[in-house]
């Protein structure tokens, strides 16, 4: 692929008098700017296509936590360079916010459509290559969305064209793989359903459609029920249910996740008050905490009030961040975490090791439990060298005073490898999948009662 997929349009670049109209950090076309530069093309498309790709950089946030805005803004600058520099075959560019970029180009000759997502993806991840290196950062990804206009499109609107490139974008995002998605009208059926489940969660809350389920925890070297990890699930007034990969992302997007944790929230802290009051014996509770929260932090104000409001004991409650929330947003996390401390609960990070994990961040953070990602017991036969990842990891714990817990057990042979190197808590399909409240009581109840007759 080469740079001949552009017809050469000459860039116009940045000087003191050009503030109005462009960028101050990176000398690009203002948005509004770009959308008018990009529908006069269009307007005048002829036989031609257009193609709009848009880009972020992944884990960009955590380079300005680490290593300030200085250098944040600095790699966004070499970005914009690379993509302007020498580059005069393409129609403008601009800097929509952060770290989010724009560019349209003609596509010329016999280059399909595919070919040109291929090029572009090839293109971010040579820059990966190349900034993961000079920015010290292994995780960071540069994503990218392109849609592709002729006259035939069923629009001829710059923004739409923009925003179907946005769309195809954070599909990229989402991604393990693949860095650049191609948009297709398919994706708008995503969109629908996305509205469709987001408009309904409001009324599943109040019509107390969300159950929490409770997957046992179990300690490794007596095979004893000694916590749990509560998890939401959605069961329709038919009785159908609506899993949590269908919804959870949605409901991230939109915000509503908070409201939908904090009604968690109250149903396990109501559980656990209401075995109390009974005279029922309870086990600590886990429950997860969602990126979202660490943008208003009303989080810390809610769980205070429920510990007023059910006064259970503070050692009952443990919250889980994920790996990825620590990573993207050190400082807040930080802070999050230094709250949750103050009430007496303890905070885990879960899904440890599913990303590049910074070591060096663990070592900093006042973390009581770390959650190994159940990715490596993804064979019921455990490969040696997976043994050995696994038992670095909880030596390590061990050394820094962190309690270990492996996820995703489901053979014996992979509990008794846990037990070997000496691994405190284990959670999975081995044990226990996800059960009801009801279910989950009858766990506990069985296993005190036989605690005591062996006992007696």
């Amino acid at each position: 692929m080469s740079e001949s997929l552009f017809d050469k349009v000459k860039i116009n670049h940045f000087s003191p008098n050009d503030s109005a109209m462009q960028d101050s950090l990176t000398g690009l076309d203002r948005y509004e700017i770009f959308l008018k530069k990009l529908q006069k093309a269009i307007d005048n498309i002829g036989d031609r296509r257009i193609s709009i790709t848009y880009t972020d950089i992944k884990h960009f946030k955590y380079i300005n936590d680490t290593y300030g805005y200085q250098v944040g803004d600095a790699l966004l600058q070499d970005f914009v360079k690379e993509m302007t520099e020498n580059n005069e075959y393409v129609i403008c560019c601009s800097r929509v916010y952060s770290d989010n970029f724009v560019a349209a180009g003609y596509l010329v000759g016999e280059v399909s459509n595919e070919q040109f997502r291929d090029f572009i993806q090839e293109l971010n991840q040579e820059r990966e290559v190349r900034f993961r290196e000079k920015y010290l950062n292994s995780r960071l990804q540069f994503c990218s969305g392109i849609s592709i206009i002729d006259k035939n499109s069923r629009s001829l609107d710059a923004e739409t064209a923009v925003s179907n490139a946005n769309l195809a974008r954070k599909v990229a995002k989402e991604l393990e793989e693949d860095c650049c998605v191609l948009f297709d009208h398919s994706m708008m059926e995503g969109i629908k359903r996305e509205v469709e489940i987001t408009s309904q969660v409001p009324k599943a809350i109040a019509n107390h459609e969300f159950k929490v389920y409770y997957q046992p925890k179990i300690e490794t070297s007596t095979l004893k029920l000694v916590g749990a990890e509560a998890l939401v699930r959605w069961q329709k007034p038919d009785g159908s249910f609506v899993y949590p990969d269908q919804f959870i992302p949605f409901i991230e997007r939109s915000g509503q996740v908070v409201d939908v944790d904090y009604y968690v929230y109250r149903e396990v802290f109501r559980f656990l008050a209401e075995r109390i009051a009974a005279g029922k014996k309870v086990v600590p509770v886990s429950l997860n905490v969602s990126r979202v929260h660490l943008t208003k932090m009303s989080i810390l104000e809610y769980v205070k009030s429920l510990f007023e409001e059910y006064k259970i004991p503070s050692e009952l409650i443990e919250f889980e961040l994920t790996e990825s929330i620590y990573l993207d947003n050190t400082a807040q996390a930080l802070k999050l975490v230094d709250g949750l401390h103050k009430f007496g609960t303890k905070v885990s990070m879960d899904d440890f090791g599913s990303g590049y994990s910074s070591l060096n961040l663990l070592s900093r953070l006042p973390i009581d439990i770390i959650k190994l990602d159940k990715v490596f017991l993804k064979d019921d036969t455990l490969q040696e060298s997976d043994k050995i990842v696994i038992s670095c990891m909880v030596d390590m714990a061990k050394r820094l005073r962190i309690v270990s817990l492996c996820e995703g057990v489901e053979t014996p042979e992979q509990s008794n490898y846990l037990k070997e190197i000496g691994c405190q808590l284990q959670q999975g399909y081995y044990f226990s999948r996800p059960v009801p409240q009801e279910q989950f009581e009858q766990i506990i109840d069985n296993e005190y009662n036989d605690r005591d007759s062996e006992n007696k």
